[in-house]
């Protein structure tokens, strides 16, 4: 097998390996009524704060109309607020409530808390080594991307 085809083999058998492992796959992300997707959102939101639904999309390379029903659901539950965006007219800037920011950062600490269990049997030296793998992948990957764009 060549170092190509190869490496897509790799990677599509370690999507395959962790997705489940994370529960990534089912509509209830972290035991929450959300998709891994939905969930995704709130925390794009979380990081860039006054970002359009563009740029989500963008990021996150999800279809628009899609993310619009995402979005008003997260408005209709209290999490989101949209304003008129100051530099475009037909465009909203998306911002958190306080009850979103709460909802986010529930979900990050749960992430973590669930992750750091996966890894308790690893070794200080271990979790070093994959911190390295991981850097070098995600190095890698955003190479691909960019050649992409």
């Amino acid at each position: 097998m060549n170092a190509k085809k190869e490496a897509v083999f790799k990677l599509r058998e370690f999507n395959r390996f962790y997705m489940p492992m994370l529960d990534l796959l089912g509509n209830h992300y972290l035991g929450s009524e959300y998709s891994a997707t939905e969930a995704r959102v709130l925390f794009e939101i979380y990081k860039k704060d006054g970002c359009n639904a563009a740029y989500i999309a963008k990021k996150m390379n999800i279809d628009k109309s899609y993310l619009s029903r995402v979005l008003k659901n997260h408005e209709k539950n209290g999490y989101l607020r949209r304003t008129a965006s100051k530099e475009d007219s037909r465009s909203f800037d998306l911002h958190l409530t306080e009850a979103g920011i709460a909802r986010t950062q529930d979900f990050i600490q749960k992430s973590n808390q669930q992750i750091g269990e996966i890894l308790t049997s690893l070794s200080a030296d271990d979790c070093t080594k994959l911190a390295a793998a991981l850097d070098t992948i995600t190095e890698l990957l955003k190479t691909c991307k960019e050649t992409c764009d």
